[in-house]
C-alpha cells in the first residue's frame, strides 16, 4: 500500500531534481498537480531541512542531487523477485538478476535454490568489471554496442573467460561482441575464472533499450550429457525470462 503524503514528496523532489531552474510556488503546484497549499507545506519542511533554498524573488532551489538508478517500478521490482525464484528453484541452481551500474556488473537480486549444490560468492550488491569476457560481460557488451564500449572502456584490456585469461586484441573484441545473439541465452561452456557457468538472457524494454540480464549460475562440472543439459537450461530460461511484463518498465 502506498502513502499518499509521501508520495506527493517524493513528486515535488522529482521536480526539482530534473533541472537546476529555480521554482516558484505557483509552478511547483502546477507541475506536481498538487495543490498550493500542500506544496507550501512541504517546500517549506524541504527549506527547513536544507534541501530547498529561498532566493530574493522567493523562488525555491534545490540543494541536493537525486538519481533513480533503475526506471523500475515496484510491480516489475516484485514479479521479477517471483520469476528468480521460481526459475531457482526449478533448475535448482542459482538464479541472479543483473544490471550495469558505472560500467560494472551490479548484483540486483539472487535466489537459490534449497537443494543447490554449491554457494555463490556474488550476492545482492556484489559488484564486478566487465574485462572478463564470460557470458554476463560478453552480453552485457554487445547489447551495449561497440561504439560504446570504445568510449567507456580500455578496449584493449580484455581478457578470454576460465582459467587461462588470454588477452584480447580490439579486434577480435569487436568481431566477438558483434557475432554474439542479443536476443538468445549466452553461456560459456567451460565456466569463468571461478569455475561458475552463467546462462545469460538479456532483457529489454518495449522500446528496445538494454535493460539488464537474467542468469542461471552453476558450477561448471562435466554433465553426463551436457549438450541435454544445456538445451534444457535454454529452453526453461527463455520461457521464464520472456514472461516480464516489459509495460513495468519506464522507457529511456
Amino acid at each position: 500500500m502506498t502513502s499518499e503524503p509521501v508520495r506527493k514528496i517524493i513528486k515535488i523532489i522529482e521536480l526539482f531534481a530534473m533541472s537546476d531552474k529555480s521554482e516558484t510556488l505557483a509552478s511547483i503546484s502546477r507541475k506536481s498537480g498538487i495543490p498550493m497549499a500542500t506544496a507550501s507545506r512541504i517546500v517549506n519542511t524541504l527549506e527547513k531541512e536544507g534541501y530547498l533554498y529561498r532566493a530574493k524573488d522567493k523562488s525555491f532551489i534545490r540543494n541536493f542531487s537525486l538519481h533513480k538508478k533503475m526506471n523500475l517500478s515496484e510491480g516489475y521490482l516484485s514479479i521479477l523477485e517471483q520469476v528468480l525464484e521460481d526459475v531457482a528453484e526449478k533448475s535448482e541452481q542459482s538464479c541472479e538478476a543483473i544490471f550495469i551500474e558505472n560500467n560494472q556488473l551490479y548484483w540486483l537480486s539472487k535466489k537459490e535454490s534449497l537443494n543447490v549444490a554449491f554457494r555463490l560468492k556474488a550476492h545482492a550488491g556484489f559488484r564486478r568489471p566487465l574485462y572478463e569476457l564470460d557470458s554476463p560481460s560478453r552480453l552485457s557488451l554487445s547489447a551495449m554496442g561497440w561504439d560504446h564500449v570504445c568510449k567507456q572502456f580500455d578496449v584493449d584490456s580484455f581478457f578470454s573467460s576460465g582459467l587461462s585469461r588470454t588477452n584480447i586484441s580490439k579486434s577480435a573484441l569487436k568481431e566477438q561482441l558483434q557475432s554474439t545473439p542479443i536476443t538468445d541465452v549466452i553461456y560459456d561452456l567451460e565456466g569463468n575464472a571461478r569455475g561458475i557457468r552463467r546462462f545469460s538472457k538479456a532483457i529489454f524494454d518495449k522500446n528496445g533499450n538494454f535493460v539488464h540480464l537474467l542468469c542461471i549460475a552453476e558450477a561448471a562440472i562435466s554433465k553426463q550429457d551436457i549438450k541435454s543439459h544445456i538445451d534444457k537450461n535454454k529452453k526453461f530460461s527463455t520461457k521464464r525470462f520472456n514472461s516480464l511484463p516489459l509495460s513495468y518498465i519506464a522507457s529511456r
